[in-house]
C-alpha cells in the first residue's frame, strides 16, 4: 500500500485520533463520513490525497447535497456540514504531518444551517402524567419510573443514562456523575429529591433482583439481567408517552428539551443550564430562551392596546 494512498493515510489519522484520546463513538461517525469522501474520490478518479484541490472539495459538497440517505430522503444540512468538517480535520492533520503541502479545505464555506426550535416540549402537568404512568408495584415498572425521574431531573442524553455505573450515583449529595458525554467530557449534575428517592430504592432493592446471579456495574438492568441497551430505553420512553395519553411523541431527547425549558422558565441561570446539559456552546443552550416567553407574554399583556380592551 502506497504511503499516500487513502487507506494508508486513514490509518495514520486513526492512530492520531486514538493518541488524542478522542471518543470511539465519534470516530465511528467520522469513519462513515470519510468513507463517503473516499467513494467520491473513486468516482472522480483520484487515488492520491495530494491531488485533491479546493475545486474537488466544492464538487464534493455538491455531490453530498444530492446524495440521498439510506431511506431515500434528502441529507440534512447539519450532516453535510459534519461531513465537511471531518474532511477538513483530516486535511489539517495531513498538512501538520507533512503528507500534503497545502490544505485544500481552506476557503471552503459551510452551508448555512437552519436554527429550528424544539417542536415539542412537555408541560409540567404532562411530564408528571407520564412519570406516574409506570406500575411501581412491579420490578420493571419501578425501574422505568426511576429512569423517567432521572431523565426529567437531569436532562442527560440516552447514551449517558445507559452508561451510568453504580459508583456514579451519590444519593446522599443528590448528584449524578455523567461519564463520557458528548465530546468525551465528564460532568456532575444535580438530582431532584424525587429522583434521589427513586434511585436509592431502585439501587438498594429492585436492581439486585433484576440482576439475579449476574454481575454488572451498570445502573439500569434489563429483564434479561443484562445492562439495558439504547433501543430498550428508547422504546420504553415512547411506550409510556403513549400509555399516558399524551399526543406528543415522547423520546429521551424530548425529556432533555423539557428539562432545559422548565429550568429556564423558572429563572435558572443560562450558564448553569449549559453546564448541566453538557453543551459546548452557550448558543446551543440559548435556543431554549425562545421557548420561554414568560416575560414577553407579560409585556404584551401590559402594553398591547388590544389587551386593554374589556369585553
Amino acid at each position: 500500500m502506497e504511503a499516500t494512498s487513502f487507506d494508508c493515510l486513514m490509518e495514520r489519522y486513526h492512530e492520531h485520533y486514538d493518541i488524542l484520546n478522542l471518543s470511539a463513538w465519534a470516530w465511528r461517525s467520522q469513519k462513515t463520513y470519510l468513507g463517503q469522501f473516499k467513494q467520491f474520490l473513486l468516482e472522480v478518479g483520484i487515488g492520491d490525497l495530494r491531488a485533491v484541490t479546493g475545486s474537488h472539495l466544492q464538487e464534493f459538497q455538491k455531490w453530498l447535497f444530492y446524495l440521498p440517505t439510506r431511506t431515500g430522503t434528502a441529507r440534512k444540512v447539519t450532516t453535510q456540514n459534519r461531513t465537511m468538517e471531518t474532511v477538513r480535520a483530516l486535511f489539517r492533520f495531513l498538512k501538520q504531518e507533512g503528507y500534503v503541502v497545502f490544505d485544500p479545505t481552506v476557503g471552503i464555506q459551510r452551508a448555512r444551517e437552519p436554527q429550528p426550535l424544539p417542536k415539542n416540549v412537555l408541560t409540567p402537568d404532562e411530564a408528571q402524567r407520564i412519570i406516574e404512568t409506570p406500575d411501581t408495584t412491579t420490578l420493571i415498572g419501578f425501574r422505568d419510573r426511576t429512569i423517567l425521574e432521572v431523565l426529567y431531573a437531569t436532562g442527560i442524553r440516552k447514551m449517558e443514562l445507559i452508561n451510568l455505573n453504580i459508583e456514579d450515583v451519590d444519593v446522599e449529595q443528590g448528584l449524578l456523575r455523567v461519564n463520557g458525554g458528548k465530546g468525551a467530557k465528564d460532568r456532575v449534575v444535580p438530582l431532584s429529591g424525587m429522583a434521589c428517592r427513586f434511585l436509592e430504592n431502585y439501587v438498594k432493592g429492585v436492581r439486585m433482583r433484576l440482576l439475579k446471579e449476574n454481575v454488572s456495574s451498570r445502573v439500569f438492568i434489563s429483564l434479561e439481567s443484562t445492562p439495558m441497551g439504547r433501543n430498550t430505553v428508547g422504546e420504553m420512553v415512547v411506550k409510556y408517552g403513549k400509555l399516558s395519553g399524551i399526543k406528543k411523541r415522547v423520546t429521551c431527547h424530548l425529556w432533555r428539551h423539557t428539562c432545559a425549558t422548565h429550568l429556564i422558565q423558572n429563572r435558572a441561570n443560562l450558564r448553569h443550564v449549559q453546564e448541566m446539559l453538557g453543551h459546548r456552546s452557550l448558543a446551543t443552550t440559548e435556543r431554549y430562551l425562545h421557548l420561554t416567553i414568560t416575560d414577553l407574554k407579560e409585556a404584551h399583556r401590559q402594553f398591547h392596546p388590544r389587551e386593554q380592551v374589556s369585553f
